[in-house]
């Protein structure tokens, strides 16, 4: 074998390996100023449910053994601590406890990131202000209180500061006016309040790029000095406290992308300038106080995606030129007095996802050119006084989803081209004009949950038989649709219908066996207002469905009620139970108060006798309770007065007896008229001088000293006195004497 000859490492090469061997030796050594700063916090927590710090342990190195922890490899100093959750996980990492004032000790460190971990609370301490070489900080979603330390404001490196989503207080610092750096800011979802510091915005002009202080109680103007910060993208100042105007020159800063002052109380106008914000997307300015016109401006903002300018007092008339926002997916315009029509530039909205337009004063005809919005999926047109027939091009979006038109003034019929709509889930078109047979496309709705088109004079006659072929509906209501003849049999094929409404017609007949069996999903049943008869149980005796809501009155329905009506599986929730203005005859069974759901109980004018049930007091959420012009007998059950919900009771035109039970709830005299055994409460009234008799006859005798200066104060005291007293008498609250006791003048008792 050939032996060759043994060569030594180059020189380069021993070189190079004794670097790396000190690099590694530097790396493994933890300082112990940094180690000592680390389990200080580790020892402050008292929860860790990911274990994010059981790898914190003395014997190790927090270089290179630590979670979360990073160290500056050439000298072994901690430079950045990362333990997060996530922010849309509720059920993600979490650690509770305090932060660490030894953090502060951490003098290399640059980035501290503990957001999202849901549980560090008490306060920021004030030694992180010593973190000169800090640029990013995050300590969002927790639970930390108490002020925002002013030694934050020396972190002269910082470029991102994130406090969101805590119960801080306080006002913004004014040193925060030494962050030169800072490139976002972020404080909101806290309890903040006070002006915002003009020192913070002028020294943010040139480097800040997002300010978020959304959701805290910030109050008074807006400085005008926040239109020079022109790195500024992200403006959001939602959900605080400020009034005034919009500062006229917004449109300076011309890098914003999101600009959002909703639900403040900023008024006037909003300004022509707003139209220079070339590069904006989001525009949000809902729920204010604004009550100008809308800008024609706003047409200018090309790039544009979401526009909410609802909820103020916007008048005058939707700009024709905000036909030119191509981009806009989403329009909200709702709940304002615009006028006028809207303008046919509509259809160049052609990336409109989204439109709102409800709760306006609204005119005219509805543009054919609606049909050009093809990416449209919701409309929103109630509440208006929108005339015309509906355009049949509305035909042509197929995207559509939603349609809400109720409350206008639509003529003619429904256009046979909505059977086109085949994504369509809710089509609404209640209280219009529209009038004629529905269009038997409709049927090809497959995906239809909700249709109203109740209270238009539509003279159906009779359900057209493909309604009862939409396997998908949950709700229908055709009220007031002139709907005639027997309920029918095709609707029990309709196991879907959870709300059905088909109350002010002239339907007659029983209802029909199948009722008991087959609604399976029916939770809101509304028949008031036709001429049905026959017996109530098949509703209370649905053996698969559970009612929310009952409304069979004035109709021609005959009881008696089943006495066990409150036990039965279909009547455990039920909310609202309105059987008034029904010959049902028989009591009241005492098993309503089995009801524990019950807040509203309608039996007037049904025929009833025997006594109120002292159970129905076991109704706890009952707060109305109308039982009048029926023949009840005997007291008033304490209890049932008494209910502490209770708002609403009128038992007036009953035959009930003894004295009216002491309540706290302000109920009207006249809910107890009209039972000649009823006896009211008597009162004493003390003051004024003069003396007011009221005999057994119901006489009134009034004698005693009237001042010149107090007699149109006495007179009108008299006529107060005796229409009180003469109710009273009504009541039958018979005392010999009525007595008004003299006192002198300015000794009135308290």
């Amino acid at each position: 074998m050939l032996l060759l000859p043994y060569k030594f490492p180059s020189f380069t090469l021993i070189f190079f390996i004794i670097v790396i061997v000190a690099l590694i030796i530097i790396v493994q050594s933890c300082h112990d100023i940094d180690k000592e700063a680390l389990l200080d916090f580790k020892g402050r927590i008292t929860e860790d449910s990911a274990q994010l710090t059981r790898s914190w342990v003395p014997n190790t190195n927090c270089c290179t053994a630590w979670q979360g922890v990073q160290c500056n490899p050439t000298t072994g100093r901690v430079i950045s601590i990362i333990l997060t959750g996530r922010f849309d996980d509720s059920d993600g990492p979490f650690i509770a406890g305090t932060l660490s004032p030894f953090l502060g000790n951490l003098t290399y460190l640059k980035v501290l990131d503990l957001r999202f971990l849901g549980g560090l609370s008490g306060t920021i301490p004030s030694q992180l202000g010593q973190l000169s070489h800090l640029t990013q900080l995050y300590l969002s979603l927790n639970q930390l209180s108490g002020s925002i330390p002013t030694q934050l404001g020396q972190l002269s490196q910082l470029t991102h500061l994130y406090l969101t989503y805590n119960s801080l207080n306080g006002s913004i610092p004014i040193s925060f006016g030494n962050l030169h750096k800072l490139k976002h800011l972020a404080l909101d979802h806290n309890s903040l309040f006070g002006n915002l510091p003009i020192s913070l915005l002028q020294s943010l002009r040139l480097s800040c790029k997002t300010l978020e202080l959304q959701w805290n109680m910030f109050s008074g103007r807006i400085p005008s000095s926040i239109t020079d910060m022109i790195s500024l993208k992200v403006l959001n100042l939602q959900g605080n406290f400020f009034v005034g105007g919009v500062p006229t020159c917004i449109g300076k800063l011309k890098n914003l992308t999101n600009l959002d002052l909703s639900e403040n109380s900023f008024g006037g106008s909003i300004p022509d300038s707003i139209g220079n914000l070339s590069q904006l997307k989001m525009l949000y300015l809902d729920h204010n106080k604004f009550n100008r016109n809308i800008p024609k401006t706003i047409g200018k903002l090309t790039k544009l995606q979401e526009l909410y300018l609802n909820n103020n007092k916007l008048n005058g008339t939707i700009p024709y030129s905000l036909g030119q926002l191509s981009q806009l997916k989403v329009m909200y315009l709702d709940h304002n007095r615009l006028s006028g029509p809207i303008p046919s530039s509509i259809g160049g909205l052609v990336s409109l996802i989204d439109i709102n337009l409800s709760h306006n004063r609204l005119t005219g005809v509805l543009p054919k050119s609606i049909g050009h919005l093809s990416q449209l999926q919701l409309i929103n047109l109630e509440n208006n006084k929108i005339t015309g027939n509906l355009p049949p091009t509305m035909g042509y979006l197929k995207n559509l989803i939603e349609i809400f038109a109720r409350n206008n003034r639509f003529l003619g019929r429904i256009p046979s081209s909505f059977g086109n709509l085949d994504h369509l889930s809710t089509l609404d078109l209640s209280n219009n004009k529209l009038m004629g047979s529905l269009p038997p496309q409709l049927a090809n709705l497959n995906m239809l949950q909700t249709l109203d088109l109740s209270y238009n004079p539509l003279g159906l006659a009779k359900l057209p038989n493909w309604i009862l072929t939409l396997d998908n509906v949950t709700s229908l209501n055709l009220a007031n649709t002139r709907i005639k003849g027997e309920l029918p049999k095709q609707i029990s094929s309709q196991s879907s219908i959870r709300d059905l409404n088909l109350s002010n017609n002239h339907l007659t007949g029983k209802l029909p066996l199948w009722f008991r069996y087959r609604m399976s999903s029916l939770s809101t049943l509304d028949l008031h207002s036709n001429n049905l008869s026959g017996p109530l149980s098949i509703v209370f005796d649905n053996i698969r469905g559970s009612y929310y809501l009952i409304d069979v009155s004035n109709n021609n329905f005959n009881g008696p009620i089943d006495d066990n009506i409150g036990n039965k599986p279909a009547m455990s929730f039920v909310s609202s139970l309105i059987l008034s203005y029904n010959p049902l005859g028989g009591s009241i069974p005492k098993s309503i108060g089995n009801m524990t759901q019950l807040t509203e109980l309608k039996m007037v004018d049904n025929d009833l006798t025997g006594r109120i049930p002292q159970e129905l007091g076991n109704a706890k959420s009952l707060n109305t309770i109308l039982l009048s012009r029926n023949s009840l007998s005997g007291s008033i059950p304490k209890k049932v007065l008494n209910l502490e919900n209770l708002a609403v009771f009128d038992v007036s035109r009953n035959k009930l007896s003894g004295e009216i039970p002491a309540h706290k709830a302000n109920i009207s005299a006249s809910a107890f008229l009209h039972n000649p055994g009823l006896c009211g409460r008597c009162y004493e009234i003390l003051f004024l001088d003069l003396d007011l008799k009221l005999d057994k006859s119901g006489n009134s005798i009034i004698s005693g000293e009237q001042n010149p200066s107090g007699n149109a104060k006495s007179s009108l005291l008299v006529s107060f006195l005796y229409f009180f007293l003469t109710m009273d008498y009504e009541l039958n609250c018979v005392r010999p004497v009525f007595e008004l006791r003299k006192y002198p003048r300015n000794s009135y008792p308290s």
